[in-house]
């Protein structure tokens, strides 16, 4: 790779003799007005042409719902100057959807889910629309990370600071050539570049124990269950993304998607085998 991450500062990326621009989808799942998806945007325009595709609001429960068999609203929206932007009445995974094969010019190089109001991190990841954004790129062949922060309130993050923290971290990702097609899950403390202490690449805590159910009886006899986050007595694996996104370390966990067992094919091939010999006796 020929110049540094400053010289890359115009969008433009030298691999030996070819010129080319980097083409960057954006998606997040807190609304596309967020000050966490602007930040992003702005930040990876120094990299290459930015799309922005993103549900219109902050509404959990419909950005993890599938819009099969019901039409989308595709809206373009005034966003930073030249960056295009779109909102859809769908998930953050099928905005990715739509931006790869509908709005982009082309497979974009990179997508991003964020930056995202409250770390992603431990078991947490796997039912958040952020991470099933960029598993829907991974499905499309191209690399992709999910960016959150460990704050829930935007009025506490300064974000001029966070894209100052991020900024040497994704020009390596953008840069660089990557193995294979890599799905990340990084995570920042809301902390200013001084006071973050490094970096870590580990795990996501997968332990089950840390939501715990809390069963309630009412007056009427009705049984009610409240989901119970157990952060202050909960024993985080020290070894674990939980663990150093609290100790002010950005964690970076790759995640790996598989549709099948590869490895197991032929185990399962066989042992369900005997079990059709055995309905056949």
């Amino acid at each position: 790779m020929v110049g540094t991450v400053y010289e890359l500062h115009n969008s433009y990326c030298l691999t030996g003799r070819m010129l080319f621009i980097l083409k960057i989808l954006v998606t997040n799942e807190d609304g596309i007005f967020s000050a966490g998806v602007i930040a992003l945007s702005e930040l990876l325009s120094h990299f290459g042409k930015v799309t922005v595709i993103c549900p219109q609001n902050s509404d959990y429960i419909n950005n993890l719902k599938s819009s099969l068999n019901r039409p989308l609203s595709l809206k373009k929206v005034e966003y930073s100057d030249a960056i295009d932007a779109y909102t859809v009445d769908a998930a953050p995974s099928e905005c990715v959807k739509l931006g790869i094969e509908e709005i982009t010019d082309g497979y974009p190089d990179f997508v991003f889910s964020g930056i995202n109001l409250g770390a992603n991190v431990g078991r947490d990841a796997f039912k958040s629309p952020s991470t099933r954004a960029i598993e829907e790129a991974f499905l499309h062949d191209i690399p992709s990370a999910a960016i959150a922060i460990n704050e829930f309130n935007a009025c506490n993050i300064n974000f001029s600071k966070i894209k100052d923290t991020i900024y040497e971290l994704l020009s390596y990702i953008m840069t660089k050539t990557l193995p294979g097609r890599p799905v990340f899950n990084i995570n920042i403390p809301n902390e200013t570049k001084s006071n973050i202490k490094g970096l870590k690449v580990l795990p996501m805590d997968t332990n089950v124990s840390k939501y715990k159910f809390k069963k309630l009886i009412s007056l009427d006899s009705d049984i009610y269950y409240f989901l119970e986050d157990t952060k202050d007595s909960f024993q985080y694996n020290k070894r674990s993304d939980v663990f150093y996104i609290q100790q002010n370390f950005i964690t970076v966990s790759p995640i790996v998607l598989r549709n099948t067992c590869d490895n197991d094919i032929e185990n399962y091939q066989s042992w369900f085998e005997t079990l059709h010999h055995e309905s056949a006796q």
